[in-house]
This record gives structure tokens, C-alpha cells and sequence, in this order.
């Protein structure tokens, strides 16, 4: 009996050794209480009068809504940057590009985005093919039937962004051309 009080004894002290040695080994977690703290400059869209319906482009079932917005560093006097901006940029620098696209069903569709730099305002495909290409990405699927792109339009101009859906050879109707300037005096 000596033997197994012994034996049961010895396995409880090896089990609280080992259990504090796993434990002394394992980092202890410290709980970081942080602060919330409002982004310095929060948008919010705010001037929904000045929402226009033209900045959809395409047509059914390809439409897609065009929206840029602007946080540049030196902002043009009289220009609201709380809004969104379709045709006309007003700044260089730091843009993003939203695309809502409106019908359902193209939100299993692959979808290749390229932004290209030309010459003039209404430029003929010829003269996208020859233009600059600032930017292009590859989506395979659009799950929440919005793509969002950051640019840092760097040269005052025409652009264009030329959306192909369907990823390789595409009918002509599965592309939308959307044509802007940017560092335009509004």
C-alpha cells in the first residue's frame, strides 16, 4: 500500500512540475485596452442634391456606376471635396474609384479594369490602344457588386477606364469605356 501512496504521490508532484513548466514557458497574453479614435479627416457624403444619375455607363446588363472621390493635397478654391466626382476630376494625387455594378448577374463574372492616359476627350479605340496604361487589375468574381481602386493621378489630362468582363476573348457590348479628366478648374 506504502508503495502505491508512493507511486500516486510521485505522479501528482510530476504533474504540477509539468504543469508549471508548460506554463511558465507560454508568453503570457497582455490585454491592450485601446482607445477609439475618430480617422483626422472622416468623409462623409453628406450633399446628396448634388448625386447625378449620368455617371452610369454601359447598358443593360453591363451598367456600371462611375464615382471618384478626392483628398488632394492642394484643393482647388470653391470645390466641394465631400462628394463624389464623375466626369471631371478637379485635383491631382490621390483618388479613389468606386464602381457599383447594378446588375446581379455580373457579380459572378470575371472583370479586367485598365486606366489608361490619352490625348484627347473622346478618344477612338485606336487611340486607347496607343494610350499610356496607368493602372490594370484582374477581379475573378465581384461578390459584392462593387470594386474599389486607389490612384495617385499624378498628371493633369484625359483618361479613360476601359472595364472588360468575362476575362479573354469578349464581345464588344461586354466592354465600358468610362472617359475623365482630371486637374480640370470646375
Amino acid at each position: 500500500m506504502k508503495i502505491n501512496a508512493l507511486k500516486i504521490s510521485t505522479a501528482l508532484v510530476s504533474l504540477i512540475i509539468g504543469y508549471a513548466i508548460v506554463h511558465s514557458l507560454n508568453p503570457r497574453k497582455e490585454i491592450v485596452v485601446t482607445e477609439k479614435k475618430l480617422a483626422a479627416e472622416q468623409f462623409e457624403f453628406t450633399n446628396d442634391n448634388e448625386v447625378t444619375l449620368d455617371c452610369v455607363y454601359g447598358s443593360a446588363p453591363y451598367e456600371v456606376r462611375f464615382s471618384a472621390y478626392q483628398r488632394p493635397k492642394i484643393k482647388q478654391l470653391g470645390v466641394n471635396y465631400q462628394r463624389a466626382f464623375c466626369e471631371k476630376l478637379p485635383s491631382l494625387g490621390a483618388t479613389k474609384i468606386t464602381l457599383d455594378f447594378i446588375d446581379q448577374s455580373l457579380r459572378e463574372r470575371s472583370v479586367a479594369l485598365k486606366f489608361i492616359r490619352h490625348q484627347t476627350g473622346s478618344p477612338s479605340v485606336e487611340m486607347l490602344v496607343s494610350g499610356e496604361v496607368i493602372n490594370e487589375s484582374f477581379q475573378k468574381g465581384i461578390p459584392q457588386g462593387l470594386i474599389q481602386s486607389r490612384l495617385d493621378l499624378s498628371q493633369a489630362g484625359f483618361y479613360t477606364l476601359v472595364i472588360e468582363f468575362g476575362g479573354g476573348v469578349v464581345s464588344d457590348n461586354e466592354i465600358v469605356r468610362i472617359p475623365f479628366e482630371v486637374g480640370v478648374t470646375l
